[in-house]
């Protein structure tokens, strides 16, 4: 009655050893690729300098500057590096015409895109081209800096 079970025990065993090593190689080949944190701005060779400030983000020290385009005068662009790395997973850059209040987004806030450090993002401004860049973090739903842009050019 044992010697049965012990066999079929040691093929099994056999097979896991074949079986899980193929399972992980796969899983590590399908797993999607990281962001990277990059600090080269991707812009258009048509674009100047509209403003830069140091001290714009309310809680962390991240050099911001804003772009305008000669070839499209709609367009205004935002790169945001790191002088320190926030402690925050996942973060995505909002651009909200009111205020935050608290840890929330305001209703009417819009993505801008899932933030990388120096990587470029049109702002979708509105007539009054003013208003505030949101930090916030998904896996933790809360706000983790914002910063008041004052009327742009």
């Amino acid at each position: 009655m044992i010697q049965p079970l012990r066999t079929v025990h040691r093929r099994a065993f056999l097979a896991l050893a074949f079986v899980l090593p193929a399972v992980i190689l796969a899983g590590l080949g399908a797993s999607r690729p990281r962001l990277t944190r990059r600090s080269v701005v991707e812009l258009p060779t048509s674009v100047y300098i509209v403003r830069k400030s140091d001290v714009l983000w309310s809680k962390h020290v991240m050099p911001t500057v804003f772009y305008g385009d000669s070839s499209r005068p709609g367009d205004t662009y935002v790169a945001v590096n790191l002088s320190q790395e926030p402690n925050e997973p996942d973060l995505l850059l909002y651009w909200s015409v009111e205020q935050p209040a608290g840890d929330s987004l305001p209703a009417r806030a819009r993505l801008v895109g899932p933030f990388i450090a120096g990587k470029a993002f049109v702002l979708p401004l509105d007539v009054d081209r003013s208003g505030y860049l949101v930090l916030f973090s998904l896996p933790h739903q809360t706000v983790v800096d914002t910063a008041k842009v004052e009327r742009l050019p």
